[in-house]
């Protein structure tokens, strides 16, 4: 049976490919409809790990990888190499103390954590002292208010700015300070196919 896999470029201030954010993709429409985020992230790392060459599909760099918080209540990020992915923390995820404990575990275990899609009314303080990178929707947000916020936290976190469209927005988003970069301008989501390997009984 045909797999899929969408994997869509991360780059760091001198255009360098940082990393790959992956994505569960159901058929070559390369689109995610009918699973929740733990389903999602689930048949993801089954299909990146088991099914697929996970350095070929990474060409050797980070893999940014969504979690819900189930997942990382259970603790399923320790099962991932920690020197080849970035442990991407919902925005849809309830911030429990047994959430903040797991990230923190995770932190100490060498892995690199991100928040992603970064909400501002969102009481994220105890997440953010353990957070590396913060990812930030740059046309969604007033560029005062992302302008703010990366002064706040200048020195704890590095920041990424996603859904850059235009060479217009990228320019201001590197002008004002942004580590990383990712959107539709640098790729779109690239759909990589495999086959599901056979388990012989």
């Amino acid at each position: 049976m045909k797999i899929y896999v969408a994997r869509q470029p991360i780059f760091d201030r001198k255009m360098n490919v940082f990393g790959y954010e992956l994505l569960y993709r159901e058929s070559t429409d390369n689109y995610c409809s009918s699973l929740d985020d733990t389903q999602a992230t689930s048949e993801l790392i089954n299909n990146a790990f088991i099914n697929m060459q996970f350095d070929e599909l990474t060409l050797g760099c980070r893999a940014f990888i969504n979690f819900s918080g189930e997942l990382i209540e259970k603790k399923i990020p320790l099962t991932l190499p920690r020197e080849k992915v970035v442990i991407e923390i919902l925005e849809r995820v309830d911030i429990t103390e047994k959430v903040v404990e797991a990230c923190r575990h995770l932190k100490q275990q060498g892995y690199l954590l991100a928040l992603d899609d970064f909400i501002f009314d969102k009481d994220y303080s105890c997440l953010i002292e353990l957070a590396d990178i913060i990812k930030i929707e740059f046309n969604q947000v007033s560029i005062d208010l992302q302008v703010k916020i990366m002064q706040e936290l200048s020195g704890q976190a590095k920041f990424l700015a996603e859904k850059v469209e235009t060479r217009e927005e990228y320019r201001l988003a590197r002008d004002i300070g942004y580590d990383y970069f990712q959107g539709y301008f640098f790729s779109r989501p690239i759909l990589v196919k495999g086959n599901e390997r056979k388990v012989l009984k």
